[in-house]
């Protein structure tokens, strides 16, 4: 990421705004990826490519791999206040990935808006670029948020959200979330999560423990899920090792319901190499116990 004012401008004036007095630090980054994506034949579907689109076609709509545009901007305020924005869009359709303010002093931190989910922060182990997660929470939700700045090992986050962020969904305050971390001498993170609806919908509870040595990284997760039709459970890990300017890993979910519905689990495999400044290949492989096999290489510029 760099500063970029005359770029901000322009998105400026992408998003409707007619005139902006921009800050010093005010600051535009994006990522862009394109390349090779494949699934293969399943039962009465045909294998199927993309080859550089931004649009998949009949892989789905929209680009697969994910490309984005940002900006983030802070301002310093009187009485040790800080007051800024986040604003993220995926470049193919525009649609919103990040619409937020804040504000922050030694209380800690208060943001509004579209931003990053209290509860996905903390059970999440997806360590993948474009195939993981498939049975993760929403990882960004509209709501308000509360999060510790400590420079200490523990934080802590709490969210709500109201009734329309989700259809279906009762009056007044519907979901709100409670995270934690502590970091164990600095080698290991422990994570934990609650999710609760007011609506009759599904609570979850979960956590994660990760860490690294040297050039290994892991990390192991686990989530349970009350439903009032269906209890569901959500366990994997990820591992990853640093091997000179590239990274390999491996990643497996298991997904278990009480009724066997949806049941599936996922084996993914990865490499990353950086090309140099901001610019590095991905290649991915998922192989779901039932389902489409997936695979992906692609080229990442980032700004």
């Amino acid at each position: 990421m760099k500063k970029a004012t005359f770029l901000a401008v322009g998105m400026a004036g992408a998003l409707g705004v007619t005139s902006v007095a921009l800050a010093a630090d005010a600051t535009i980054y994006g990522s862009v990826r394109s390349g090779v994506y494949h699934q293969s034949a399943d039962g009465g579907t045909d294998a199927s490519w993309d080859l550089g689109s931004v649009d998949a076609g009949d892989l789905g709509s929209g680009d697969r791999l994910w490309s984005r545009i940002g900006v983030r901007a802070s301002h310093d305020l009187d009485n040790g206040l800080t007051g800024g924005l986040h604003i993220e869009k995926r470049l193919d359709n525009w649609r919103t990935r990040h619409q937020n303010v804040w504000l922050q002093g030694v209380f800690g931190r208060i943001t509004l808006g579209q931003q990053g989910d209290a509860y996905y922060s903390a059970v999440s182990w997806d360590g993948t670029y474009f195939f993981g997660g498939s049975q993760d929470p929403g990882s960004r939700t509209t709501g308000v948020k509360y999060s510790t700045q400590l420079d200490g090992p523990f934080n802590f986050q709490a969210m709500i959200s109201d009734d329309n962020t989700q259809s279906g969904w009762g009056d007044g305050l519907d979901r709100y979330e409670l995270a934690g971390s502590f970091a164990v001498a600095g080698v290991v993170n422990v994570s934990l999560g609650y999710l609760g609806r007011d609506d009759g919908g599904t609570d979850s509870m979960g956590g994660t423990v990760g860490g690294s040595i040297n050039s290994f990284t892991w990390e192991v997760g686990y989530q349970s899920n009350d439903a009032a039709a269906d209890d569901s459970k959500h366990y994997g890990f990820h591992v990853g090792y640093g091997i000179g300017g590239g990274n390999l890993y491996m990643q497996y979910e298991d997904y278990n319901t009480d009724s066997k519905t949806g049941e599936n689990d996922y084996l993914l495999f990865g490499y990353t190499h950086s090309l140099g400044t901001n610019t590095r290949i991905i290649a991915e492989h998922r192989r779901p116990d039932d389902g489409r096999k997936a695979t992906a290489v692609a080229l990442r510029v980032d700004f």
